[in-house]
């Protein structure tokens, strides 16, 4: 669900004690929201057995209150987790991970008078609530603002595919300094004027480069820092060949395509593999995505965000879509983005980066006429979305913009 202009949330009056636990279920399932809104199937979620003994109907409850306030699907409490597939294990996993109670069940009658309160509480912290905007060739895109408007302007550009909770942690470090906005690739996650993910009217680079611009266009703002993670780095280097509304840019263990001009890791290879397949027809895509429902796939992903690295997976449609966005973000050439970027540039990598090979930003930075590079000594290719003190560091010197001190730095 989403709304058509951007607003301030307000945050809800606290509940009564027994409904600390609609409060971390509202938490969850706001976070699963974009997940939730794509699965084409009814999905089940078992909960711990030191929960589920007894207290099944009241978690019921619970949720499908909060699933009726967020406008999602319900989801079926299940007696365990026999039979369950990836994404229903994945979401089963982060609803239930920081609940220690069950709601008690004399508290079933004032539920949805609590998940409403929940809710509210809830999208007044950053990511907060999808806005409505619209790409220039028409598709719909989930926008996403935290931070003062008066603050000078940060575009974060997700890795394709990614539900926005994956880069959520660098828009709660950087609100307090910056304004941060960005958005969700576009044909991959649901609208509200749409029963399920609209398609995207074009799928290649210099269509997704130019949603950087929409996303400006949007929320108003004139010009900005662009931070690419992972193969968004691509699409913000195709952005800021394309505008000079993009003032600077930060690229953070990208993923590139630079011919045989820097190496990649067995990961990339087998990835674009992956999509190659995938983006042939929606035929072969159901044959991939049959084999990414089994609980195995879970296993090489990090538990407390496989529910976002999932989301592309989710159904053969949406493995169909990523296969061609994502396809065309690895193999399109970036050496002639290097040639017109004349942007200041920080480039970061990490020699432990075992997913995108760090030699493609090291020829980022070598190739780009005003670049910074930073290679951490710490960190993979995942924990660069993570905004760690180091990292948000990093970028607040790079931009000028105030270092983070006290509560504010330990939230990053």
């Amino acid at each position: 669900m989403t709304d058509t202009a951007p607003g301030a949330a307000q945050a809800a009056p606290a509940g009564p004690t027994d409904a600390a636990p609609i409060r971390v279920l509202a938490a969850a399932l706001t976070e699963l929201e974009p997940l939730l809104g794509v699965v084409t199937e009814p999905l089940r979620v078992a909960p711990p057995p030191e929960l589920a003994s007894g207290a099944r109907p009241a978690l019921q409850a619970a949720i499908d209150a909060l699933t009726d306030r967020l406008r999602v699907p319900r989801l079926t409490v299940a007696a365990s987790d026999d039979g369950l597939w990836s994404v229903e294990l994945a979401v089963g996993k982060r609803l239930f991970r920081d609940l220690t109670v069950a709601p008690p069940p004399a508290a079933l009658g004032t539920y949805t008078e609590e998940a409403d309160h929940a809710v509210r509480a809830t999208r007044a912290a950053p990511p907060g609530h999808p806005v409505l905007l619209y790409a220039h060739d028409g598709t719909p895109l989930r926008g996403y603002r935290a931070g003062a408007a008066d603050l000078p302007a940060v575009v974060v550009v997700p890795a394709v595919g990614m539900p926005v909770g994956l880069a959520a942690p660098w828009l709660r470090a950087l609100a307090g300094v910056r304004q941060v906005v960005t958005w969700e690739s576009r044909g991959m996650f649901a609208s509200a004027d749409t029963p399920g993910p609209p398609p995207p009217a074009r799928h290649d680079l210099a269509a997704q480069a130019a949603d950087v611009l929409a996303v400006l266009d949007g929320f108003g703002i004139d010009e900005a820092h662009v931070m690419g993670l992972c193969g968004g780095a691509a699409i913000a280097l195709a952005a800021a060949a394309a505008s000079p509304r993009v003032t600077s840019l930060s690229l953070w263990h990208g993923d590139y395509e630079l011919g045989g001009d820097a190496a990649k890791t067995p990961h990339q290879h087998d990835v674009q593999n992956l999509l190659a397949m995938a983006s042939r027809s929606p035929r072969h895509a159901l044959s991939l995505h049959r084999m990414m429902r089994r609980p195995q796939a879970l296993d090489t992903l990090r538990p407390d965000i496989a529910h976002h690295l999932l989301h592309p997976y989710a159904s053969a449609e949406l493995m169909y879509r990523y296969g061609q966005l994502n396809g065309v973000i690895m193999n399109t050439d970036c050496r002639p983005l290097l040639k017109e970027v004349r942007q200041p540039t920080l480039v970061v990598s990490s020699d432990l980066d075992t997913t995108a090979h760090p030699e493609g930003s090291v020829h980022v930075a070598e190739h780009l006429p005003r670049a910074t590079l930073r290679m951490m000594p710490h960190g993979n290719h995942l924990t660069a979305f993570d905004a760690a003190p180091a990292l948000v560091r990093a970028l607040t010197d790079f931009t000028g913009a105030p270092p983070l001190t006290g509560r504010a730095e330990e939230g990053a």
